[in-house]
């Protein structure tokens, strides 16, 4: 393979739903061995859910949320309830450089995999441990999704709609960029090893990482003593700034003007030349005072276009302009398709399907290093083999006993 960055290193992933998958998918596509630990005796969420299977056919291999996370890595049956699992589970990491978890916090060192027991095994490993609160505190057994770190963090208190109440961001919000952290982390954690030569644990706060997100509505309230009001889709200093309905089903475009010239622009757009002279919108503090009179006129122009052709006419008027896409569109989208963000992975149960990739395009690199989700289990028997050094007798015995399960 072309130039991996992170070849040779091999990563024992604990992960599970949606954040650790999605951080050990980066590391994995950079050419990391990441081999996940999973059993029968607890499947990934995203495994157990038979009902969103590829073409509506349900199945533990199936699973459209599973798939699209989980490439670029190889499957371990491992039941680490019995002693012989935990047992392996330990030789794996003893032959490798990064530990990644996102179990509740404390359950590794339930399991009998706390970092206090990995370093005696392997001093050089690198442990990622990422809860959503972390693994000390008051309230760190509190166990939560994404709605509920968005809540602990602060976020909601800062979104929704002016006199109405704390909103979230909705979607999955905030796993996929947890995710990216933790892989950020483990590399750097893996730089400090192999300059000293000694391994170390990261304990993760979820709810910190969002927290870190937001620093303008902590801060406004640290130095000023100001509790932000929740804006909706406007902005205190960008006028005007919203979400336009457009011509045709659910079809929408944001538009943000952010400077004079920007507005003159959107005048000149709309149609409505004399809106640059009209003392009632000469900066932003006036716009924001007729702010639902300047909406209206906007809406009523955006109503006849598509979002691609309004945001095509804006730009080249100066405005900043998007096309709300959905998802769809997302996959049809010229741009999104010129930078290779979708990649086509042949699965081996359900075939050929698009899965959002790695944004970003390097220059040193010809290829990254993709596959498809694996089958449940499908390496089981070459790691043992090959890694874990268990004879095929020895093997067949264990899966017999649900060690390998």
């Amino acid at each position: 393979m072309n130039n991996r960055p992170l070849e040779g290193v091999r990563i024992a992933d604990f992960g599970w739903i949606l954040a650790g998958p999605y951080a050990t998918a980066w590391l994995g596509s950079m050419g990391a061995e990441v081999i996940r630990i999973e059993s029968q005796s607890r499947l990934d969420f995203h495994r157990q859910n038979l009902g969103a299977g590829a073409d509506g056919v349900p199945g533990i291999n199936r699973g459209a949320v599973f798939n699209s996370l989980n490439f670029s890595r190889k499957s371990l049956r491992l039941n680490l309830s019995t002693p012989k699992g935990l047992e392996l589970a330990k030789e794996l990491v003893r032959q490798s450089d990064i530990v990644m978890e996102n179990y509740a916090a404390g359950v590794m060192e339930k399991i009998g995999l706390g970092y206090d027991v990995l370093k005696q095994i392997n001093p050089r490993v690198v442990m990622i441990a990422t809860s959503p609160l972390g693994q000390i505190g008051p309230d760190h057994a509190a166990t939560g999704w994404g709605p509920n770190v968005q809540a602990y963090a602060g976020l909601p208190h800062l979104t929704g709609y002016q006199g109405g109440p704390p909103s979230g961001l909705g979607g999955l919000y905030p796993d996929f960029m947890i995710g990216t952290v933790m892989a950020f982390t483990a590399l750097s954690a893996l730089h400090a090893r192999n300059r000293t030569g000694e391994g170390q644990y990261v304990d993760l706060s979820m709810a910190q990482i969002v927290s870190t997100m937001i620093p303008e509505g902590i801060m406004e309230f640290a130095m000023n003593g100001r509790e932000p009001a929740r804006p909706g889709n406007r902005s205190p200093k960008h006028v005007p700034r919203g979400v336009y309905r457009c011509l045709g089903e659910d079809k929408w475009v944001s538009i943000e003007v952010d400077s004079s010239e920007a507005w003159q622009g959107l005048a000149g757009a709309l149609g409505k030349p004399e809106w640059v002279s009209d003392s009632r919108f000469v900066n932003a503090d006036g716009r924001q005072t007729h702010h639902d009179e300047i909406d209206e006129t906007i809406t009523a122009w955006t109503r006849e276009r598509s979002h691609y052709d309004v945001m095509h006419i804006l730009q080249a008027a100066g405005v900043n302009a998007a096309p709300c896409l959905d998802p769809h569109e997302l996959l049809q989208d010229e741009g999104m398709a010129d930078r290779d963000l979708y990649v086509e992975m042949d699965h081996p149960e359900v075939g050929p399907r698009k899965v959002a990739g790695l944004p970003g395009r390097y220059s040193a690199i010809e290829a990254l290093d993709y596959g498809p989700a694996p089958l449940f289990g499908q390496h089981s028997k070459e790691i043992c083999s090959e890694l874990l050094g268990l004879s095929a007798e020895e093997y067949e015995r264990l899966v017999a006993e649900e060690v390998i399960w």
